[in-house]
């Protein structure tokens, strides 16, 4: 890949993190538009939306550029939505930053990515971290929270239908994940997976084989 294709590519996410017109686009070579799947309006003007500006994420990373690089132009939602998609495609009908305001008696709490397929709840933790010190130390305190929160997710089922749609009565296991840039294997913190986002597919995919060695919540709807 050539190295202006990604600084183009680069230029495009920076460009679009408040806004989503690539304004200046005329040094825009019409064969990169084409090879990140973009394309021209009538007005000449380059539109690049959420979904697009993950899959220009994921194109990066996947020529090489640095992790960190590429994170300081993307938004927590931005990664929250490549999670959240990532689910979709395996069949998970989802919601994403899932609140419960806290008062004085009841703690508050919000999940970044909540999806449910069948009886399966999965309560996803989306860290968009680039850095490595005290990597250890961060996700286990990451877990734990996590585990915090996914533990009061099991007293929200009403709220969580109306977001996500009419879910069946009945008992629903509910299971904390991260998924992060951060981690380059798929690691098991106090229960909790910790899942390279590159690798979340895949783990969705072969998610039965885990479901023996992680961590879970029973919730009665």
């Amino acid at each position: 890949m050539s190295s202006n294709f990604i600084k183009t590519a680069l230029d495009i996410l920076k460009e679009t993190t408040d806004s989503n017109i690539v304004s200046e686009n005329e040094h825009i070579n019409s064969d990169v538009i084409l090879d990140l799947g973009l394309q021209r309006n009538v007005e000449g003007q380059i539109s690049v939306d959420r979904e697009k500006r993950i899959s220009i994420a994921m194109t990066l990373v996947e020529k090489g550029v640095a992790i960190g690089e590429i994170i300081e132009l993307l938004t927590w939602k931005d990664f929250e939505g490549l999670v959240a998609g990532i689910l979709t495609e395996n069949g998970f009908r989802c919601t994403e930053s899932f609140r419960r305001k806290g008062t004085d008696t009841i703690q508050g709490m919000e999940i970044d990515v909540v999806g449910r397929r069948g009886k399966t709840i999965l309560a996803v933790d989306a860290k968009m971290w680039g850095i490595r010190g005290g990597k250890s130390n961060a996700l286990r305190k990451a877990a734990e929270k996590q585990k915090e929160r996914t533990y009061r997710l099991t007293s929200q089922f009403d709220q969580l239908s109306k977001r996500i749609g009419s879910m069946n009565r009945g008992e629903y296991e509910i299971i904390p994940i991260i998924v992060t840039w951060l981690v380059e294997e798929l690691e098991l913190h106090d229960g909790v997976p910790v899942v390279p986002v590159f690798k979340f597919n895949s783990f969705i995919l072969d998610f039965e084989q885990f479901q023996d060695i992680v961590v879970s919540y029973r919730g009665i709807y």
